[in-house]
C-alpha cells in the first residue's frame, strides 16, 4: 500500500486513540484544570478580551488558547471532552504537519509516515494531548510556521510568505515572543542552504505588518484600556520569566537535559545511536544539521531559562521525529540490531509494567486486571509481528511503536478515569455535590486555589485564604471590588466578618488539610461531612 494511503488509516487510527476516552475524567490540577477554567468563564460571560480566573482577572498568557477552548464548549458543552477536544485537533495537525514538512526536505513519502509515527509515539506529545495548556496549540502554530516557510522559499509563491507571518502571529496569541524561538533557528539554518526566490520587496513589509497587526492585536487592546499593561507584559510576563522564579516555576539548569530523553523513550535514544553511525551526515548547509540545531538549541535556550515545564521543549520533538526518521530509512538492516534492542527493550518493560503492577500492593491505585491482560497481548503482538508478519525489519518496528502509543494513550486515560482524586481531579467531589442537590449553595473551597471545582460546578467558588501561595492573586487589573466576594483574607477582620455573614446561609465547604486553630470555628456551622481521599466535603 502506498505510504499515502498508510498515513491516512494512521490518522484515523490516531484520531480514535485520541477522542476515544479523552473526557472519561475530570480536568486535572493545576495547568489542566486552570486553562479549562479560565475559557469557562470566558464562555459564559462573553468577555473574549478579558481572562479571568476565579472571578480575578488573569493576563499571564493571550487568550487564544482560552477562545479555542470555549468554541470547544460552544459545541460539546462545559465538559472535559469539549475542554480538550482541540487539543486532540491539534496533534492531528501536527501529525499531518510533519507528514508534509518531512516530504518537503527528504522527498521520501516512507520516511514521511515513519516521521508522523514516531512523533505519535513520544510521551510527551502523548502528555501534551491530555494536558490543557498553551503548549499544543503553540507547538501547531510553530510547526506550522516552519512548514509555510519551507515552502516559501523552495517554491517561490508569495502567498506562503503571508501564511507564513500569519500562522507566527497566531502562535504569537498562543504564548508571546516564545513562539520565535524554534522557527527563527529553523529558519537561520534552512536559508543556508536553501535560496531564497525572492528579494526583499513590498510583499516582505506587507506580511510583517500583518504579523503585527494579528500579532498585537490583544496587547494594543489591552494597553490602550490601561497603560501599565505595556510595563505587565514587557517586564514581569517576558524579561522576568525567563530571568528569574517569578511564578515559582525555576529548576535547575540540567532539568531538560535529563528529562528530555525520557519523553522521547524509545526513539529519542534510537536517534542518538543513528547520529553517532550517521554523523559524516552532519555537516554544514546539510538538512540533518538544520534539523538538529532545531532541537539542540532551543534546548539549551530552556536549560538557561529560569522558568521550566517540560512541555515547553515540545515544538522540538516535530524536527527531532523527521531527523530520526531519514536517519532510520538510512540505516542498513545490518546495522539495525541496537535500534531493535532499545525498541523491543522498550515494549517489554512497558509490558511487564502492566502485567504486574495490579498486583503490587504498594502501588497506591486502582488498576483493573484488564491492564495485565493488555500486557500480555502486548508481549504476543510484538511476537507475532516479528515471526510472522511480512513486514520490513524496519516497518515492523514502527508498527510495534504505534501499536505501544495506542495502548498507552488508551490505558493511561482508563487509568486516570479510575484514580481521579490521586491525579488531582476533583470531578468526584464536584459529583458528589451534585447528587446531594447543593450545588446551588456557595462553595468555600479552604485555603488553596481550586480551579477544578469551580469547572465542575459550572459557578463560581469563593477561596478562604489562610496564606496559601496558590492564593496570592494579581489584582492590580480590578477595576471594582466584585473580586473580594470570592477571594476571602482570613486574616482581615473586615473579610472574616463578611465570611460570617454567607455562613449565616447554608454553604458547602471543601476542604484537603486541617483548619487551623484561628479557624476551626467555620466547621460549627456544618452538621454533615463527607470524607473523599485527603479532601473533606462539610455541608
Amino acid at each position: 500500500m502506498a505510504p499515502t494511503k498508510l498515513f491516512n488509516i494512521f490518522l484515523l487510527i490516531a484520531a480514535i486513540a485520541l477522542l476515544i476516552n479523552v473526557g472519561s475524567y475530570g480536568v486535572t490540577e493545576s495547568s489542566d484544570a486552570r486553562y479549562a477554567e479560565i475559557s469557562r468563564k470566558m464562555f459564559v460571560s462573553g468577555d473574549y478580551m478579558h481572562p479571568d480566573l476565579l472571578d480575578v482577572h488573569h493576563y499571564h498568557k493571550p487568550p487564544l488558547t482560552y477562545q479555542i477552548t470555549a468554541l470547544g464548549y460552544s459545541i460539546f458543552g462545559i465538559n472535559t471532552f469539549g475542554a480538550r477536544f482541540f487539543l486532540q485537533i491539534a496533534i492531528l495537525i501536527q501529525l499531518i504537519l510533519v507528514f508534509q514538512l518531512s516530504k518537503l526536505l527528504f522527498n521520501n513519502e516512507k520516511t514521511a509516515l515513519w516521521a508522523s509515527i514516531i512523533y505519535f509515539s513520544f510521551p510527551l506529545v502523548l502528555i501534551s494531548s491530555r494536558n490543557l495548556t498553551t503548549d499544543a496549540f503553540l507547538a501547531t502554530f510553530e510547526l506550522l510556521t516552519v512548514y509555510c516557510w519551507v515552502v516559501y522559499r523552495k517554491k517561490g509563491a508569495i502567498k506562503w510568505l503571508y501564511f507564513f507571518t500569519i500562522s507566527l502571529a497566531l502562535g504569537f496569541l498562543t504564548k508571546g515572543p516564545v513562539v520565535f524561538i524554534v522557527p527563527l533557528i529553523f529558519i537561520l539554518f534552512f536559508n543556508t542552504s536553501e535560496r531564497a526566490k525572492h528579494n526583499i520587496n513590498i510583499h516582505h513589509l506587507l506580511a510583517w505588518l500583518l504579523f503585527i497587526a494579528i500579532a498585537g492585536s490583544w496587547f494594543f487592546y489591552l494597553v490602550a484600556e490601561n497603560s501599565i499593561f505595556l510595563d505587565y507584559f514587557l517586564g514581569r510576563q517576558t524579561a522576568e520569566r525567563f530571568s528569574e522564579n517569578v511564578f515559582g516555576r525555576t529548576e535547575p539548569f540540567w532539568y531538560f537535559l535529563v528529562f528530555s530523553p525520557l519523553v522521547g523513550l524509545p526513539w529519542f535514544f534510537v536517534l542518538l545511536y543513528l547520529l553517532k553511525i550517521n554523523k559524516r551526515l552532519i555537516k554544514y548547509r546539510s538538512t540533518y544539521l538544520i534539523l538538529l540545531m532545531s532541537c539542540v538549541i532551543p534546548l539549551i535556550f530552556f536549560s538557561i531559562s529560569s522558568s521550566k515545564r517540560i512541555l515547553y521543549i515540545l515544538p522540538i520533538y516535530s524536527t527531532l521525529s523527521i531527523l530520526t526518521a531519514q536517519l532510520f530509512s538510512l540505516t542498513g538492516e545490518n546495522k539495525l540490531k541496537p535500534v531493535k534492542f532499545i525498541i523491543i527493550g522498550f515494549i517489554l518493560l512497558i509490558s511487564t509494567v502492566f502485567v504486574a503492577a495490579p498486583f503490587i500492593e504498594k502501588i497506591d491505585l486502582n488498576l483493573p486486571i484488564s491492564i495485565a491482560i493488555l500486557g500480555l497481548l502486548l508481549i504476543l503482538t510484538t511476537f507475532i509481528i516479528f515471526r510472522k508478519t511480512v513486514l520490513s525489519g524496519k516497518s515492523k518496528l514502527v508498527a510495534l511503536t504505534l501499536i505501544t502509543t495506542v495502548v498507552l494513550l488508551i490505558t493511561s486515560s482508563h487509568v486516570f478515569s479510575n484514580n481521579e482524586l490521586k491525579v488531582n481531579a476533583t470531578k468526584p467531589i464536584t459529583d458528589f455535590i451534585k447528587q446531594q442537590k447543593l450545588s446551588d449553595r456557595n462553595i468555600l473551597v479552604y485555603n488553596t486555589r481550586k480551579s477544578s471545582i469551580a469547572f465542575g460546578l459550572n459557578k463560581s467558588i469563593i477561596s478562604l485564604n489562610n496564606g496559601h501561595e496558590s492564593l496570592a492573586r494579581e489584582t492590580q487589573f480590578e477595576t471594582s471590588e466584585n473580586w473580594k466576594k470570592y477571594l476571602v483574607d482570613l486574616k482581615n477582620d473586615d473579610e472574616v466578618n463578611y465570611l460570617k455573614q454567607l455562613l449565616e446561609q447554608p454553604t458547602v465547604l471543601i476542604s484537603n488539610k486541617k483548619l487551623t486553630s484561628n479557624t476551626e470555628w467555620i466547621l460549627n456551622h456544618y452538621k454533615n461531612k463527607k470524607e473523599m481521599g485527603k479532601w473533606t466535603i462539610y455541608y
